[in-house]
């Protein structure tokens, strides 16, 4: 019998090790499924390419001058441990842009990620400090419109290939919900845009300022 106590005492203060840490990476972290939403100011860098003519045979050179724009964004996630997470992520940029210094537009751009998180130990007085890296595949298109000239219509592009880099800290505010602030590098390689007059090759790298919610199950 006593033999018996000494192993459900030494389990008991086994269980109560493990909770321990379990506890703090849980004030930050809640369930393992949350939802995130997000937004901020993007920041594209600008980029010069040439432009081709589709009807007329030539060719010219040119390029995009951006102002800060804003972008919007919500993702599901799983926390597959307490300090990694993947999730799956769309995000919305909109920026004004100058072509050539001349002639304005409007760039959209739609991003479908699968991002990988890992969450650092939680800090501060009640471990409601966690700071987070991580990183995002996926695709994204770039499409130009609203411009102040005719160049017959919209120009767009398929969905190519995308990617970015995460850097993060999330503040608990109780064991469910967090606060976050990120920032990223977002990028698309060689997206061709076209439209039945013109056709252009460019890439479109933006550096993003984000603020926002998790909530955990």
């Amino acid at each position: 019998m006593a033999g018996h106590w000494r192993v459900t005492l030494a389990s008991a203060a086994l269980a109560g090790l493990l909770a321990g840490p379990a506890a703090a990476q849980g004030l930050s972290l809640g369930g393992p499924w949350y939802i995130k939403g997000f937004g901020g100011a993007t920041f594209p860098q600008d980029d010069d390419f040439r432009v081709t003519d589709r009807l007329g045979g030539g060719s010219f050179d040119s390029g995009l001058s951006y102002d800060t724009g804003y972008i919007l964004g919500f993702a599901a996630g799983l926390g597959v441990t307490p300090n990694v997470a993947v999730e799956l992520e769309y995000a919305y940029r909109n920026a004004d842009a100058d072509l050539d210094g001349g002639p304005s537009a409007t760039t959209e751009s739609n991003a479908f990620m699968v991002n990988a998180l890992y969450k650092f130990t939680p800090f501060g007085a009640g471990g409601q400090w966690q700071p987070y890296v991580g990183g995002g595949l996926g695709a994204a298109d770039l499409n130009i419109g609203d411009t102040s000239f005719d160049i017959g219509g919209d120009l767009d592009s398929d969905y190519n290939f995308a990617y970015q880099v995460i850097g993060g800290v999330g503040y608990a505010i109780n064991p469910n919900l967090s606060l976050i602030g990120e920032l990223r590098f977002f990028g698309i390689n060689d997206q061709d845009i076209e439209n039945d007059e013109f056709s252009l090759k460019t890439t479109y790298h933006t550096v993003d300022l984000l603020f926002g919610a998790t909530y955990s199950f």
